[in-house]
């Protein structure tokens, strides 16, 4: 390669996807926002709907039932309470032991947690709260009104009347979320770099998928291997979620086997019996199914009043050759 191919190699690998996500989230001044609009357009060219959608909905905001444990912060839930006119508010922590044990054990049923924040909100919102700069934000819990209802009901006299219920959230605490949700894209493009051939600008679809998981869930893929049975010498090995399936020594494979991918390989003599299997090779052998049968199995197949008849014309044909074979030898049975 020329010195000029070599250094344009370089400056257009600079300029991948992958590499500006990668110096954008080294730089605290390039807003998450942006790099996340940068994970779906780079999610759409390896093919991951899991990278697209994991930005889609940090970008967006998440259902409550299904934002990942890195935006849940510890709190308390507040309530303002004011007299009929709705003035004199007071602020007032609001605890689970201050309800009646039927509204607790309703609550438990319901998955509410008081003291725990979900910060389901895009993170374009967040980073713009952020920059206010209040020292503390008040944050409306999904199920607010329910609670104000609940409140009214059961803790405050016919005087009082409960204005809103909040989480607090801290400056600090804010801040602290989105250092969170931009150390959670710094491990992803971490895994992208680490899984992507210098020479490949775009991640496989794979690599891609199985970093959004380890990100989200902290959980890498696992490799289960499964020893199957084998006649004679076979080893038949079957290594999952990897693509590659490998069936090494001169054996029979029992039940349903596939290769396929790239690097899948059957290797030795190998044998397949059953309905819809078939190997290929210069040592493949498919087996006709009914020399592994047994007879009686052959003629259950053909149902039962042809193998019925089946094996009643067999008797008649035995009992009509020994009668021949007696009267070849000039000899008359006892029972005549």
């Amino acid at each position: 390669m020329r010195r000029g191919d070599k250094m344009y190699g370089m400056a257009h690998k600079r300029e991948s996807l992958l590499a500006q996500i990668e110096a954008g989230v080294l730089d605290d001044s390039v807003p998450v926002a942006s790099l996340l609009q940068k994970c779906i357009v780079l999610g759409g060219k390896a093919g991951s709907e899991k990278m697209r959608d994991w930005a889609r909905q940090e970008l967006n905001g998440y259902k409550v039932d299904m934002v990942p444990p890195y935006r849940h912060v510890h709190t308390g839930l507040m309530a303002i309470f004011t007299n009929r006119a709705g003035f004199n508010g007071m602020h007032q922590r609001i605890v689970p032991t201050m309800f009646p044990q039927q509204i607790r054990d309703i609550l438990a049923e319901l998955g509410v947690d008081m003291e725990t924040a979900v910060l389901a909100g895009g993170i374009g919102e967040l980073e713009a709260l952020a920059k206010r700069d209040e020292g503390e934000h008040h944050l409306m819990p999904p199920w607010g009104d329910v609670m104000v209802d609940t409140l009214q009901k059961h803790l405050v006299t016919p005087d009082t009347r409960v204005k809103v219920v909040y989480w607090p959230l801290s400056d600090a605490s804010l801040r602290g979320l989105l250092v969170k949700v931009r150390t959670a894209l710094a491990e992803l493009i971490a895994e992208l770099i680490a899984s992507t051939p210098e020479s490949q600008d775009v991640p496989d679809k794979a690599a891609a998928d199985q970093a959004v998981q380890y990100v989200i869930t902290g959980e890498r893929a696992t490799v289960h291997v499964t020893s199957q049975h084998a006649h004679g010498s076979g080893v038949n090995i079957a290594v999952a979620p990897s693509d590659g399936v490998t069936v090494s020594g001169a054996g029979t494979a029992i039940g349903s086997q596939t290769a396929s991918g790239a690097g899948s390989s059957v290797v030795g003599s190998q044998f397949a019996s059953g309905s819809h299997n078939s190997l290929t090779g210069r040592d493949g052998a498919a087996v006709d199914p009914s020399a592994r049968q047994g007879r009686w199995a052959r003629l259950r197949r053909r149902g039962w009043m042809v193998a019925l008849t089946t094996i009643l014309g067999g008797i008649a044909g035995v009992a009509a050759a020994v009668l021949g074979l007696f009267t070849w030898l000039d000899w008359t049975p006892w029972w005549r």
